[in-house]
């Protein structure tokens, strides 16, 4: 059986879809968590405080891709747990510095591992190879869906000189 020049595109739409609904009902599901575990959100703000000794609340917001208005909260919970600390800045009071405390990072580093070992089972059957084709893959989608919009204007402004 050939395929069609346009069926591997076609799959890949597809599978963008699929991973991307799967996204949704992950933050779905965050909003129906109760307190006793981290969502997905609180380890991405933490995994960026493994890669920055230190952040600001608004870098934080921008680095893990969350809402800046929801990041203070976040950061409220997770120093209520222990796994932040904040700290003024000592020449503009009005900034606040956030890093991870020891228990923070032993969390993140126990994350990661859980979250290595799956990725590792799931993938075992894909080459590294493949990996990084994928890799490579996703990342020119994401410019591609980044640009989405300027795609769309560009249709629109077409079609009404048209």
């Amino acid at each position: 059986m050939n395929l069609s020049p346009d069926e591997p595109y076609d799959e890949l739409r597809r599978s963008i879809g699929r991973l991307l609904a799967a996204d949704r009902r992950l933050k779905g599901r965050e909003q129906h968590r109760k307190g006793a575990t981290l969502s997905h959100s609180h380890l991405r703000a933490l995994f960026v405080l493994t890669k920055q000794e230190e952040a600001t609340a608004g870098a934080l917001a921008k680095e893990a891709d969350l809402n800046p208005a929801s990041v203070t909260a976040m950061i409220d919970q997770l120093e209520g747990r222990g796994l932040v600390q904040r700290r003024r800045d000592g020449q503009d009071r009005r900034q606040c510095w956030v890093s991870l405390t020891d228990a923070g990072r032993r969390e993140v580093e126990e994350k990661e591992q859980y979250w290595r070992r799956q990725m590792a089972e799931t993938l075992a059957d894909i080459t590294p190879r493949e990996i990084a084709a994928a890799t490579k893959v996703f990342q020119r989608i994401a410019t591609v869906m980044e640009h989405l919009d300027d795609v769309d204007q560009a249709a629109d402004q077409a079609g009404d000189a048209g």
